[in-house]
C-alpha cells in the first residue's frame, strides 16, 4: 500500500526519523559547525496525468524542465549527522494536448516552492569529497498561474492549494583548501500533489513529484 506524501502516517515517520536520530547522537557545543549553500537548479516533474475528481476524466500532458535557484543552512551535530534547512523555487512548463485533429495546446508555468527541512547523513566526512544523503520534509508552495491556449493566445487563470512532501536528499561537497569554500552538487526527489482549478470549477489533480539537480558553492563556518 503506497502512503501519501501528505498523509499523517507519512509525517510521523519522517518525524520520527528525526527525533530518533537526534537522541541517538551525543551533541557537545564545542562540535557545533553551520554550513551555507547556494545554488541554482533544474527542476523536472516527473507526473504525465491530470486526474479531474468529478468526471473520472484523465488529461494527459509532458512537463519540461524549469530552472530556479535554492539556498540552505546545515547545522553539523556531529561528524556524520547534519541538519538541513532550504528553499528551492522553480518554474517547470506544462504542455497539455487539447485537440489532436486540430492541433490545439496549452502550456503553464506554475512556480513550485519547496521550503524542506532534511535529516543529512555523511558518509565521508573527513574527506575532501563529502557524500551524503537523507530523507527531506517539505511544505510546497505552488503558484496561481495561468493556462495559454495556442494558437489563439487565450489564458485562463488556476488557483492552487500547497502541498505537504516526502522525500530523498544526495549530495556531494567538494572542500576547496582549507578557507572553508565548496563547489556543492545536489539530487532531490519530492513526492508531493499539485491541486489547481479555475474560478468556480472543478479540481484537478496531478502528481507533479519533480527531481531536483543543484550545482553551486558553499561556505562552512
Amino acid at each position: 500500500m503506497r502512503i501519501k506524501a501528505n498523509s499523517p502516517a507519512a509525517l510521523a515517520i519522517v518525524v520520527s526519523f528525526f527525533f530518533c536520530a537526534l537522541s541517538s547522537t551525543n551533541v557537545h557545543a564545542g562540535d557545533s559547525r553551520w554550513q551555507i549553500r547556494i545554488a541554482g537548479l533544474s527542476m523536472k516533474p516527473t507526473g504525465d496525468t491530470v486526474f479531474l475528481p468529478e468526471s473520472g476524466e484523465r488529461i494527459p500532458y509532458d512537463a519540461g524542465k524549469g530552472y530556479g535557484f535554492g539556498i540552505d543552512l546545515e547545522y553539523r551535530a556531529s561528524r556524520r549527522l547534519g541538519i538541513d534547512f532550504g528553499v528551492l523555487t522553480a518554474t517547470p512548463v506544462i504542455d497539455v494536448l487539447i485537440d489532436e485533429v486540430g492541433v490545439i495546446s496549452a502550456s503553464a508555468q506554475p512556480r513550485i516552492t519547496p521550503v524542506y527541512a532534511g535529516l543529512n547523513v555523511h558518509l565521508t566526512p573527513d574527506d575532501q569529497f563529502d557524500l551524503y544523503f537523507g530523507p527531506l520534509l517539505a511544505y510546497v508552495i505552488y503558484s496561481s498561474f495561468d493556462l495559454v491556449v495556442d494558437p489563439w493566445f487565450l489564458t485562463e487563470g488556476f488557483v492552487t492549494q500547497n502541498d505537504f512532501g516526502i522525500g530523498v536528499n544526495l549530495g556531494l561537497d567538494i572542500r576547496l583548501g582549507d578557507a572553508g569554500w565548496l563547489v556543492i552538487a545536489t539530487f532531490k526527489y519530492l513526492d508531493t500533489t499539485l491541486e489547481a482549478s479555475p474560478p468556480d470549477e472543478g479540481t484537478g489533480r496531478t502528481d507533479i513529484d519533480p527531481m531536483i539537480f543543484s550545482v553551486g558553492v558553499g561556505y562552512h563556518f
